[in-house]
């Protein structure tokens, strides 16, 4: 087992390392891989900070000689300003892990992905352990988190915009679920786990500066077999960041500084005009073209244009033509639907035709959909916590 963690100008990484050293040790063995890094035209503060951890890493393993992990440290210094960033960072961690996993004649191996600014629960190891022996098929797991929102160290302020930020992540996924998509999972960079088979097989992590996590779960469900570990928690850090573009460091920072994007999501409405494309997407297969042409006709003005705009009609029919079964035309057609260009899709129809909705407003209608009452007083913290448990059953 590997836990690749990119380390970026952190201060709190010994908290990290102190929360895997009081987790329960997994039977297999493991490597803790951290991989410091910095870009060429990274701030001289960023890499004295580095400096600073690599320091803090090898003071900590001198007085943890008995710790059940190994550590394997990588200063990854001055990369190329075009590619320099967390997606780099993570790749350079799991390509070292299928190195050390092929030198070691391993028939395969288990990558968890961390970020340096997380704690986790104390069976996070052994409940990953636990997942890949229970369901020896399953290629990928995404694992349970929870911003630790309740702690005193917070401000008002910073406390309320994580709750929103958790909530709008949670929201969106049971959304995608609600109108039909089939791979709704969360993509957040601190929380998942593979087979390194898995990961070769999707030619590994991309080097995006920021997203990778995105683009790489989305590659990852196309092989299928995958599931959600909710017996395990992770952590991440609730603070202002800037350490990347967007992310919850970058909400939170603009979000204390005046912003107002946490208030609203996308309108459940938009959610809505998709379940009649993506509800039995399989009856196509067995359509002919003006039957087809009918739906796509019939589509909310919005996502028709849309469609119209990605030729997406056309991306069916040629489907169609390529698959030898309804089963098979299905798995194919949430390939073309898949959850980029639904984000596409919401962008487009959020710039043209509707409006982001108030955040609270529309979580509730949504887990009014699914069956679950809630009244409109309650409060953004009791919702998280509805949408975890939806999640954790999920």
């Amino acid at each position: 087992m590997f836990v690749v963690i990119p380390c970026y100008n952190e201060p709190d990484i010994i908290p990290t390392l102190n929360s895997l050293a009081d987790c329960f040790p997994p039977n297999q063995n493991v490597s803790v891989l951290i991989v410091v890094n910095d870009g060429s035209d990274a701030p001289p503060e960023a890499v004295a900070q580095n400096i600073l951890t690599l320091e803090l890493i090898e003071k900590w393993q001198l007085h943890h000689p008995d710790c059940f992990f190994k550590i394997r440290r990588f200063y990854a210094h001055a990369l190329p300003q075009k590619w320099a960033g967390v997606g780099w960072a993570r790749k350079l961690g799991m390509d070292e892990a299928v190195r050390q996993i092929v030198k070691g004649v391993l028939t395969d191996g288990i990558l968890v992905s961390l970020d340096a600014d997380c704690t986790v629960s104390p069976n996070f190891l052994h409940t990953i352990e636990l997942a890949f022996r229970e369901n020896p098929l399953s290629n990928f797991f995404t694992i349970n988190f929870e911003h630790p929102y309740e702690s005193i160290e917070l401000s008002s302020p910073l406390r309320e915009g994580i709750v929103r930020y958790e909530l709008h992540m949670r929201y969106y996924r049971n959304a995608l679920q609600w109108c039909g998509y089939p791979h709704a999972i969360h993509t957040v960079g601190s929380s998942f786990t593979l087979k390194a088979s898995a990961y070769v097989k999707q030619g590994g992590m991309n080097r995006r500066k920021a997203g990778e996590d995105f683009y790489f779960l989305q590659k990852l469900v196309l092989l299928e077999n995958y599931g959600n570990i909710p017996g395990a928690t992770v952590f991440p850090a609730s603070r202002i960041s800037d350490r990347v573009p967007f992310g919850t460091g970058a909400a939170l920072k603009k979000w204390v500084s005046g912003g107002t994007e946490l208030y609203s999501t996308y309108s459940l409405e938009a959610f809505n005009h998709l379940i009649p494309l993506f509800a039995k997407a399989s009856r196509f297969w067995s359509m002919e073209k003006a039957e087809i042409n009918a739906i796509f006709g019939n589509l909310n003005q919005a996502l028709k244009s849309y469609c119209e705009n990605t030729q997406a009609m056309a991306q069916v029919l040629e489907l169609k033509r390529n698959c030898s079964s309804a089963n098979v035309f299905e798995k194919r057609f949430f390939h073309l639907f898949n959850a980029f260009w639904i984000l596409k899709y919401l962008n487009f129809a959020h710039e043209t035709s509707l409006s982001r909705e108030e955040l609270h407003k529309e979580s509730v209608i949504l887990l009014h959909y699914l069956g679950i009452q809630a009244d409109m007083g309650v409060s953004n913290e009791q919702l998280l916590e509805i949408f975890r448990n939806l999640d954790k059953n999920n």
